[in-house]
């Protein structure tokens, strides 16, 4: 994952909630290394789970976007242009 970029974007974390059955990562990061983020889709949508690697895990998610969106989201994150 980069470093955070001059103009970084902050992006809103909420509190994980359980809003479906299913959860499908559809990419991560290395869990090697905190934060851990995740790419995920459900119900037609797509999101940013990120999880600290501490005890106790503390896990919040970016706003549920179309996929694309949230495809974008994930891109600016790994490149160090959201935080």
């Amino acid at each position: 994952m980069a470093a955070a970029q001059p103009q970084t974007e902050l992006v809103e974390w909420e509190p994980s909630l359980p809003r479906t059955d299913r959860v499908r990562v559809r990419a991560h990061t290395c869990v090697c290394a905190s934060p851990i983020y995740e790419l995920c889709a459900a119900g037609g949508l797509g999101f940013v789970r990120r999880s600290t690697g501490e005890s106790p895990v503390v896990t919040d998610e970016s706003s549920w976007l179309p996929v694309r969106a949230a495809e974008d989201l994930w891109w600016r994150i790994l490149s160090g242009q959201a935080r």
